[in-house]
């Protein structure tokens, strides 16, 4: 039989994802009104000074066409229930910057390219960055852990950014190993060459993500969780009842740190749909970072509309599955 206390759990944990979901939709919304210039007329004005449409009537035509197509005809309500059922079905009409694509089709072209290198980057970072920092406070004293901790304090301030564009030099320009621009690969899908072409130009980005998040966050935040365990009561007891370094680390050190930091994880990845803006950016790489980098700066409110409405879902959705489910995977939480 189900609990009542599970079932009042889960119903407030949804009306609090629904509740986020339309508050940052409305803010959004608001933002958008509150632009004192019109987005049709900026692409009225752009069409008809670059020639692109002579016959004023043709003007008037695409005037109407435009705000039919982003939601702003009748009044304000109607205009934000439109605009809500766009949001969340990201429909936002056609590419300004590839018209006539949808930009919903668009943004789903490129999101398998973030969702692969953001995924794998975050995990392994994750993954590596917990289980150093564990290690190095567990043998605080020895020469390895003082060196890692000297790496970590030295890269976690340089912007990852920066790290992209040594790299970019060192092993494009000095040593010519990897392509200056990245792209989507050439070769038939799915092809050994395909892989290889995919490998070899995520490889780049995924260095200059991987290294400062393992060194950055994750190792900082396990190095001083697992202090904070080191100190406690029955690590210690485990300690004078003679238990092995590697018993306490699987079991106490472990197994305590991962709490918090699945949390983090959770979070890191549902912020993936946003894409990495400045590594895609600067290596080219098609994923949605790049996406979003091109249609802020060309005005495709479409586009960017989308992958922010992308970005909203997957961070909230995130949040409600890691409420849901760390009851699991914590004892000393319960269903209340």
């Amino acid at each position: 039989m189900v609990s009542k206390h599970l079932v009042q759990y889960i119903v407030g944990r949804v009306i609090t994802y629904v509740v986020t979901l339309f508050t940052a939709f409305t803010i959004i919304f608001l933002l958008l009104k509150a632009i004192p210039t019109s987005i049709v007329e900026l692409i009225v004005e752009s069409m008809r000074a670059t020639g692109t449409v002579y016959d004023p009537r043709a003007l008037i035509e695409l005037r109407e066409a435009l705000y039919e197509i982003f939601g702003l005809r009748g009044s304000l309500l109607e205009q934000y229930t439109t605009f809500l059922r766009r949001f969340l079905s990201m429909d936002f009409g056609p590419s300004m910057i590839s018209f006539p694509t949808p930009a919903r089709e668009l943004v789903l072209r490129f999101l398998p390219w973030t969702i692969g290198l953001l995924t794998f980057t975050t995990i392994l970072s994750w993954v590596i960055g917990n289980i150093l920092g564990a290690l190095a406070s567990l043998f605080r004293k020895s020469s390895a852990s003082k060196i890692l901790r000297g790496v970590a304090l030295t890269v976690y301030p340089i912007p990852y950014y920066i790290l992209a564009l040594i790299l970019i030099f060192l092993l494009c320009y000095v040593i010519p190993v990897f392509p200056i621009g990245g792209g989507a690969p050439t070769a038939p899908f799915l092809s050994l060459e395909f892989w290889r072409q995919v490998v070899h130009r995520s490889f780049l980005p995924a260095i200059s993500i991987i290294i400062p998040s393992m060194f950055g966050w994750w190792f900082l935040s396990s190095s001083t969780l697992t202090l904070n365990t080191l100190s406690e009561d029955y690590y210690v007891y485990g300690e004078l009842r003679g238990l092995p370094k590697s018993y306490l680390f699987k079991k106490y050190v472990l197994r305590n740190i991962l709490l918090p930091q699945t949390t983090a994880l959770a979070l890191a990845l549902g912020g993936i749909f946003g894409g990495a803006l400045l590594t895609e950016a600067v290596f080219a790489y098609p994923g949605l970072g790049l996406l979003l980098y091109r249609s802020v700066g060309s005005g495709d409110y479409g586009v960017a509309l989308s992958i922010l409405s992308l970005s909203i879902i997957g961070i909230s959705t995130a949040t409600l599955i890691i409420d849901l489910a760390y009851p699991l995977i914590d004892p000393r939480v319960r269903y209340r």
